[in-house]
């Protein structure tokens, strides 16, 4: 089977990725962030910080984004505390990573580029779709330096073993061939030219090609990581789904959209300090569209948690 002949069930495993629906513009907050590239070892990332205050708040972007996706977040925390966004390895204006692309090691280099910008701890950090894989990532790495996480519709670690389950997927892969290649492995040594289709239909960027095909061959990898995540009694999290059905199309849609609502509140259940919140007006461009909820969200969180 190639990657094309994957691409359609393939996108409903990470639904939670892609930017599904255009998000009208909200209105704008504030003054912008100025952006500094930074060395973390020879290479640089890009990040953009607005504010005074603690603890830092640093934002991941969904695959296929950029830090450009939270500007409306960021200039409405800047009044209440230092606000952070960055490009990912090969997003944006930040050089290419090496490989694998797994959450764990972003969260190590995210951590890298806190400690040379001069951000010390804690953070509180919130993840868009896969940037939430990234966060929980580094809460693990890192269980005393996180205030707090909040994820917005961002994946569950076994949302392709429950998709797998559902008659939506059986009729989308009778045969098991896509569970198959998520459970053999293979995805993480597929190609660039194997991947590039996945990447096209996800929306990348041409800038931002790299880091999306890297993040798909090491997806599997990075669910896997995150069943053994050890600190759920100990972080405070907010789990924030989209309220606006992003999928049309009869019964088949409707399956795959209730099992995501139900992921998601399952994902909150799994922290013993959590909250869960529905953003009724958000397709999955929850940033975007409701970037005051968000900001709410994050203010209350800093609020509690705040020594």
């Amino acid at each position: 089977m190639t990657a094309r002949q994957l691409s359609v069930p393939f996108l409903f495993l990470i639904l939670a990725n892609r930017p599904l629906d255009a998000a009208s513009e909200p209105p704008p907050y504030g003054t912008e962030a100025v952006a500094r590239r930074i060395d973390i070892g020879g290479r640089y990332l890009n990040i953009a910080c607005l504010g005074q205050g603690r603890p830092t708040v640093v934002l991941d972007h969904a695959l296929g984004g950029s830090s450009r996706d939270w500007r409306h977040v960021q200039r409405g925390l800047a009044a209440t505390t230092r606000v952070c966004s960055y490009d990912r390895a090969g997003y944006g204006h930040s050089d290419p990573g090496p490989g694998p692309r797994t959450s764990s090691r972003i969260a190590s280099e995210l951590r890298t580029l806190t400690d040379r910008a001069e951000l010390p701890p804690p953070y509180l950090l919130a993840g868009h779709s896969f940037g939430g894989y990234n966060v929980r990532a580094f809460a693990d790495l890192f269980p005393d330096e996180t205030a707090g996480l909040v994820l917005l519709d961002s994946p569950h670690e076994e949302q392709a073993d429950r998709f797998f389950q559902t008659e939506a997927m059986r009729r989308l892969d009778p045969h098991g061939s896509l569970q198959y290649l998520w459970d053999s492995e293979i995805l993480g040594s597929l190609s660039a030219v194997d991947l590039e289709p996945f990447a096209r239909l996800l929306g990348a960027r041409s800038a931002s090609m790299q880091g999306i095909i890297g993040e798909i061959a090491g997806f599997a990898e990075s669910s896997r990581e995150l069943r053994s995540f050890p600190n759920r009694d100990k972080v405070p999290v907010v789990v924030i789904a989209h309220g606006r059905r992003v999928l049309t199309g009869g019964a088949l849609s409707d399956q795959l959209e209730d099992q995501w609502l139900s992921l998601q509140k399952d994902l909150a259940s799994r922290f013993k300090h959590h909250r869960f919140i529905v953003a009724e007006h958000s397709g999955h461009t929850i940033p975007l569209e409701q970037p005051d909820l968000v900001i709410d969200a994050i203010k209350r969180l800093i609020l509690e948690h705040r020594p």
